[in-house]
Parts: structure tokens; sequence; C-alpha cells
């Protein structure tokens, strides 16, 4: 079957959001309701990609470091979709998860054409990742028109994609976009066989290249796409609007077992890579190697040790998000704070406090001085 490598308009990403639900057909349903039990609160959590990366499958990492019961929760993972953040958008809209971890703009799209959900935190407060491809190409110039491999059409890694090639001085049109799902294993098969010609990658896809002799056919081109974007938040945690409500214990409880996370994996190598081992077996990497990949995420601030809610760095990329789209603000996403619901992250910030965080980033929250009374 020939791939599709269309551009996305209006109505394509309309389109692909409310059609995301096919890919979850059959998807255990979930009660609204999350009982108490002796052990701890209940909660159904759905990765970013099925395949656990650690650089994203946050609930599995916090299960492998013991999390979840040291913050009185229980771990159910949700459903394994294709499909990235438009997909775990959708779970959420459909009852399938409770939370699920996708990107900024699927928040947006969702948020944008009326689905009643909010971001609790955002994970990444900055979007760096690496553009590889074919050595043929050696630079982004001339691969103008090729395909490019990205998580989905509708998320956040074709637009943080098109944000640097802008910044760069291209058009942020110049490529074929192609959905490859499942993380950055797939997108290297994409590019190492000719599938497609680009792939953006995380610091962790990259050092997994090198490591499997990627290199021998592919090439870094832009080794972060970070030095050509604004720096503005990425992949964040999203819930129903009424689920925040009914589960204020379980949300803030959920927020501040993220926040433990983050901060330790900022703080140590070991917090990342030991984990990141349990759950990436078979990778063929070292603990050494994956320490490396943990370097470049902490040096390029990767980790929200504040829960990530910025708004004056939302609303940077939202303007971008509506000028790239081609669309304007509507009654339902016109100003950042239409997609957060800050409540949880500010009741886990005034237990335990602002931490200290990569400067310059957009990781410490500009709404919470006001809205807790306080210095934090």
């Amino acid at each position: 079957m020939p791939r599709r490598t269309v551009p996305l308009s209006r109505t394509a990403a309309l389109l692909l959001f409310a059609g995301a639900a096919s890919v979850i057909v059959g998807a255990p349903a979930i009660t609204t309701a999350r009982a108490a039990t002796a052990k701890g609160i209940k909660i159904t959590a759905t990765e970013l990609t099925p395949i656990p990366n650690p650089s994203l499958a946050y609930n599995r990492m916090a299960e492998a470091m013991g999390l979840f019961a040291k913050h009185g929760l229980i771990f159910k993972l949700g459903p394994k979709l294709a499909g990235g953040g438009p997909a775990r958008v959708q779970a959420v809209v459909t009852d399938n998860t409770d939370v699920a971890t996708a990107d900024i703009i699927a928040a947006f799209g969702g948020v944008y054409s009326g689905a009643k959900i909010k971001v609790l935190m955002v994970m990444t407060p900055y979007g760096d990742e690496e553009v590889w491809g074919q050595k043929k190409y050696k630079t982004m110039k001339d691969a103008e028109g090729q395909t490019w491999a990205i998580a989905s059409l509708a998320g956040a890694q074709r637009f943080n994609g098109q944000m640097a090639i802008q910044g760069m001085g291209l058009d942020p049109n110049a490529f074929r976009w192609v959905a490859i799902g499942g993380g950055d294993g797939p997108a290297l098969q994409a590019v190492d066989t000719g599938r497609t010609q680009l792939a953006s990658l995380s610091h962790l896809g990259a050092v997994l290249a090198e490591v499997k002799g990627y290199t021998k056919t592919i090439h870094v081109l832009v080794p972060h796409t970070s030095k050509y974007t604004p720096p503005v938040p990425r992949l964040v945690v999203v819930a129903k609007a009424d689920w925040i409500k009914s589960h204020e214990t379980a949300a803030t409880d959920y927020v501040e077992m993220m926040l433990d996370m983050m901060r330790q994996f900022q703080a140590h190598g070991s917090a990342w890579v030991k984990p990141a081992e349990a759950i990436f077996k078979g990778s063929g990497l070292t603990g050494k190697q994956m320490e490396t990949a943990w370097r470049a995420f902490q040096t390029g601030g990767y980790f929200s040790v504040n829960g990530g809610i910025n708004f004056a760095g939302t609303q940077k990329i939202m303007d971008l998000f509506f000028k790239i789209r081609g669309e304007s603000p509507n009654q339902y996403l016109s100003k950042a704070s239409d997609v957060y619901d800050t409540g949880p992250l500010k009741r886990a910030l005034d237990k335990m406090g602002i931490a200290k965080g990569a400067p310059g980033l957009p990781d410490t929250p500009d709404w919470y001085e006001s809205a807790a009374g306080h210095k934090g």
C-alpha cells in the first residue's frame, strides 16, 4: 500500500482528531469513579507511545521507581495506542483512561474543537530534538521536499519540526510529513530503510542510532532543534475537566508524584538510568550510554521540576499554533489559561515548594505566586 504524505489542512486536522477514536475501539471502558482501597487510589494512565521508551514512558518509569505506591496510588496501564498525542487526547475524551501523556499541540486541538479536557502539568518544558536523515543530504536545505517521519500529523513533533525549519529560514511546509507511530525505534527504521528521508528523534534515539549502527546510512542534520525554536511547553498530562473536579485527591497525588520523579531525574543521573534500564530491556544500550542521553536531556531542561505550566511560554506556542495552521482563536481556546487546570499543581507546589530548574526555561510557574498568595 503506498504511503500517504499529505500536508495537514485545518479540515484534515479536525478529522484526524475526530477519527482518532477508531484506534481505541475495543479498549476496555473504565468507570468515572476511582475507589480508594487499602493500598491507595486506582488511576488509569496512558503512555505517549506503546513502546516503553524511557524518555516518554513516565508512568512506567514512576512504577519502576516505586512512586505510585509511595504517593498512595495504584497504577493501571491504559490502552496501548497508535497515533501520537491526538489519540491520547481522544482516549481521555472517551473515558478510556483517567490521564494520558499527550502533547501541547494535541491538547490545543482538543480544547479548540470543544473537548472538555485540561492539562494538569507539562512534562517537558522544552521541545529539544534531533533531526536525522539520509547521508546524501548534508543540510536541511538539501532535503527540502523530502519525506520526514514524525509521530503524528497533528501532534507536537511535526509542529516542533516546522518551528525549527522556520527558524532556519525555510518554509514550514517545505517537507512531506509521514506519521510513524511508536517512538524512536520505528522512526529510525523508517529513515534507515528509505521509507522516509528524514526523522525526528529524541536524544535517546540518537544514542540508539549510533549503538545500533544506523550511522552507516544516516546521520544527524540538526543536533538540537531548540537552537531554532523558542523555549515552549511540549509533552503534557491531559485529563477530563470533570474527572479532575471529582477526583481532586487522585489528580493532586498524581501531579505530586510526577514532580517527585522529575526532581529526582534532574538531580541525579542514576535516578533516570536505573528505571530506564528496567523498562528498556533488550535495547542494547548500556547504563553508561543511557547516562549520555540523560545528560543531554538534563542540560536541555527536559525535566519539569515545577510542573511546567507557564502562561507566557504557552502563549508563545499558541500564537505560533494559530499562525502555522492559519486559524484564529475561538470561544474555547483564546488564551493560555484556557488549556490548563492549575488546581492540582498549585496544591502540590504549596506542599513541595518551588525547585530550582534549568535557567531561562518556562518551567517556572509565572501564575503561582498570585495563585498561591506567597512566593512558595
